[in-house]
C-alpha cells in the first residue's frame, strides 16, 4: 500500500507538471493536484495525504477558595509505608477519578504484615509540595514533604535508621482535614534526614525530614474521605 501510494503521488506531480506545460499557468498546475488527490480518494478510498491530527485540548475552571471560607496551609499528621509492603502499583492514573483517589492499596500480607505507621508532627512543621515542571511535551511532576520532629532519643535513631535507603509512600493529614498521598509504590519518595542538637537550652533540638521524587505522572492527591487503610486514620 506504502509504494502504491508513492507510485500514485508521483503520478500526481507528473499531471500538475503537465497541466502547467498544456496550460502555460504555474498556478494551474499546483492546483490541479490536490483536485486530482481529491479525485483519486474519492474513486478508491485511498487518501494520499492522510492526516493523523491532533487532539484538541480542553480546559476546566480552576477557582480559588470561595470568600467567608477557610482556608488553612500546613498538615498535622503524616504516615508512611515502604514501597514494598504495597502490592503491584499504587496509586495510579486510573485510580484517580474527579481528582481524588478512589481506591485503597493492597497491602502486603506478611510476614512482617503491610502497614502504615505514624511520623509524630512537631510545631506545625509538616508541608506537601507539588510541581509541574518541563516545557511543554515533556512535563511531569515533582512531589515532596518537609517534617520536623522534636527530640533525640534511642527510638528515634533505630526509626530512622529504617528509613536508609527506603523509599516510602505517604499520607498526610492536612489541616483542613483533607487526606493527601505522596510517592507510588513503583517510584517512592526517597528522604534525607538531618539533625541539631541546638547550640544552647532555649535551642530546638530536632530532627528534619525532607523527601522528595519526581517523573510523577500527577501531583499529590487527595484520598476518597470514606476511604479506610491499615495504621492511617480519618482525621
Amino acid at each position: 500500500m506504502q509504494l502504491l501510494k508513492i507510485l500514485m503521488s508521483l503520478a500526481l506531480v507528473f499531471i500538475g507538471a503537465l497541466v502547467a506545460t498544456e496550460t502555460g499557468s504555474v498556478l494551474a498546475g499546483v492546483v490541479a493536484i490536490p483536485l486530482a488527490s481529491y479525485a483519486v480518494t474519492a474513486t478508491t478510498g485511498v487518501s494520499l495525504f492522510a492526516s493523523h491530527g491532533l487532539a484538541v485540548a480542553t480546559l476546566a475552571a480552576l477557582n480559588r477558595t470561595p470568600q467567608q471560607t477557610v482556608n488553612p496551609g500546613g498538615g498535622r499528621r503524616l504516615f508512611l509505608i515502604p514501597t514494598d509492603q504495597i502490592t503491584g502499583e499504587w496509586p495510579k492514573r486510573a485510580d484517580i477519578t474527579a481528582g481524588e483517589l478512589t481506591v485503597v492499596p493492597t497491602l502486603v500480607t506478611g510476614p512482617p504484615v503491610g502497614t502504615f505507621v505514624e511520623v509524630q508532627v512537631s510545631d506545625n512543621s509538616l508541608k506537601v509540595d507539588e510541581a509541574l515542571k518541563g516545557p511543554t511535551g515533556y512535563q511531569s511532576w515533582e512531589q515532596s514533604l518537609e517534617v520536623k520532629v522534636a527530640g533525640y532519643t534511642k527510638d528515634q535513631v533505630a526509626a530512622v535508621e529504617k528509613l536508609i535507603n527506603t523509599e516510602v509512600v505517604a499520607v498526610a493529614i492536612l489541616n483542613d482535614g483533607q487526606r493527601v498521598v505522596l510517592g507510588t509504590s513503583l517510584s517512592g519518595l526517597q528522604f534525607e534526614v538531618t539533625h541539631t542538637s541546638g547550640a544552647k537550652g532555649g535551642d530546638r533540638r530536632e530532627w528534619t525530614m525532607k523527601a522528595k521524587n519526581d517523573g510523577y505522572m500527577f501531583g499529590y492527591i487527595p484520598l476518597g474521605n470514606a476511604l479506610a487503610i491499615a495504621g492511617v486514620t480519618l482525621a
